[in-house]
């Protein structure tokens, strides 16, 4: 009787012991099996900066890519937590994994709870092999340069108010500039192009800069703590997602997301009309899935929210990109007034050969803003890392680099950021020189060290669709403004630490200047 009343306090007492050696066991997993590693602490692993807000994950993942100890290593292990996960840092080892045997990796690590956030779940970025498969293939010939082409007349539409926009922002008469933050212009300016060209919706962010889109979508990506968890979450530690009801998509986005693109989805259905988006592409799967849908349970029949998840990714995975990519390209321009005038020469010199009416090609064509989003998407990548799970049966061996085979379900991340910012395949990695992607020198950049759009069969759909979007929206920024450092424009870029893809910390103050190209 007496045992039986001390039990409570032997578990009290013994319990945080056993786990805490349980930790200690696991913290020494890459030790045991002599792998080089970065130092891990029992249960929080090896992300302290993350979990403290002291760093944002491109930073974290940057610390570990150029660790002094480890960084001529073609691999390093990690732990998340108590998982032992591994950074890759050679090129031909990011090759077999990405491209090479991508069949063994094809599936991304990061996962949303499929019964509570569908929305989440079942897009094409989350979703896994065999769904994945499928609906890539079927969603691919919407994002060919033929239909970017046709897409291109309502983007330019955009473009051209955007242009206007700014016109009417000039409120200093004598100056004729003004102090703003263009983060939230290009963002508004994205959402605009999103919803014209996807979903056939005028969303007139631009005129009215707290309208739903642009509302719900910094829902989505203002990371405060709660939001930070759950993305955090979502992307390292999918196993509490389900516990705790993480969601990629909150119920309040999620019923804004789900009743604004039924609408359009039932208006374009109802009226027959077509205009080659995103929402006669999805018509065109659910016509294709309806006696499908009859006989077959699996939850990647495209109908009802298989079909908005896509609408809602093609949202999101817009929303943030283009805009930021903007944003960083005036913040880096603003320093470097020569390279600012060289691409509005560029700018000026098309407008006049086209009389103002710009066409597709011209775009193409122009070689050095060409040069300058390249170089930003070098700098900044959206997404700085890339993330994938091993799914091979018997696991993947990674000879003849490391006698060591990575187990089924271990998480291999690929840090992007630090990996452009690496000055053995980037000299001066954190200046700001188009050069570096001139006809003379882009040749001489190795495989595999520029990703900004990740590489291989799961590479970004929409790669097209943002540049295109990105080189508009400059062009109209530039064709009668200039941008210039502001007293509140920080003389090195701060990252948001709490934010999962790469955001400037408290936006991009701007001084904007009505300088019409002659």
């Amino acid at each position: 009787m007496l045992l039986i009343e001390f039990i409570p306090l032997l578990l009290f007492i013994w319990l945080p012991i056993a786990i805490y050696y349980w930790g200690l066991h696991r913290s020494l997993y890459w030790k045991r099996r002599k792998i080089p590693s970065i130092e891990s602490k029992p249960l929080v692993g090896s992300i302290s900066g993350l979990l403290t807000f002291k760093m944002c994950v491109a930073e974290q993942f940057n610390d570990f890519y150029f660790d002094e100890k480890t960084r001529h290593k073609p691999f390093i292990g990690i732990h998340m937590f108590h998982k032992p996960a591994i950074i890759l840092r050679d090129t031909e080892l990011i090759k077999r994994i990405l491209v090479k045997d991508f069949t063994a990796f094809s599936n991304r690590y990061c996962s949303a709870d499929e019964h509570n956030d569908i929305l989440g779940n079942t897009n094409l970025f989350f979703l896994n092999s065999p769904g994945w498969n499928d609906l890539r293939t079927r969603l691919t010939p919407l994002f060919s340069s033929g239909k970017i082409k046709h897409m291109f007349h309502l983007m330019k539409s955009i473009g051209d108010q955007l242009s206007d926009i700014m016109g009417s922002m000039d409120i200093n008469g004598k100056t004729r500039s003004f102090c703003v933050d263009v983060k939230e212009l290009c963002t508004r300016y994205t959402v605009d192009v999103i919803a014209s060209c996807a979903y056939g919706l005028e969303a007139n962010s631009l005129k009215y800069p707290n309208g739903d889109f642009v509302t719900y979508g910094k829902k989505i990506f203002e990371f405060q703590i709660f939001r930070a968890v759950e993305f955090f979450a979502v992307f390292f530690f999918p196993e509490i997602v389900r516990l705790f009801r993480f969601k990629v998509f909150s119920k309040e986005t999620s019923e804004f997301l789900r009743g604004s693109i039924n609408f359009v989805l039932n208006e374009r259905e109802k009226s027959g009309n077509k205009r080659q988006d995103l929402i006669d592409t999805l018509l065109t799967l659910k016509n294709e899935d309806k006696n499908k849908a009859q006989t077959d349970t699996s939850r990647y029949v495209f109908q009802d929210d298989v079909l908005v998840a896509q609408a809602a990714a093609f949202f999101t995975g817009g929303y943030e990109t283009s805009s930021s990519t903007m944003s960083f390209a005036l913040y880096e321009l603003c320093w470097k007034p020569d390279i600012q005038k060289r691409l509005r020469a560029e700018i000026k010199e098309v407008l006049t050969k086209s009389s103002g009416n710009l066409g597709y090609e011209d775009i193409q064509n122009m070689n050095y803003l060409n040069m300058v989003v390249q170089e930003i998407l070098r700098m900044y990548p959206s997404l700085p890392f890339l993330d994938r799970v091993c799914n091979a049966t018997n696991g993947y061996s990674l000879e003849p680099f490391q006698d060591f085979v990575i187990p089924k379900g271990m998480q291999v991340i690929i840090p992007i950021y630090a990996i452009h910012r690496d000055s053995k395949h980037f000299p001066h990695p954190n200046e700001f020189d188009p050069e570096r992607f001139s006809a003379q020198n882009k040749n001489n950049i190795k495989p595999y060290t520029m990703m900004p759009f990740g590489t291989g069969p799961r590479s970004c759909i929409g790669e097209r669709f943002g540049l295109m979007q990105t080189k508009i929206g400059l062009i109209n920024f530039f064709k009668h403004h200039s941008v210039q450092p502001s007293a509140f424009t920080p003389k090195v870029m701060e990252l948001e630490k709490k934010a999962l893809v790469l955001q400037a910390k408290g936006g991009v103050m701007l001084n904007v200047v009505r300088d019409p190209l002659a």
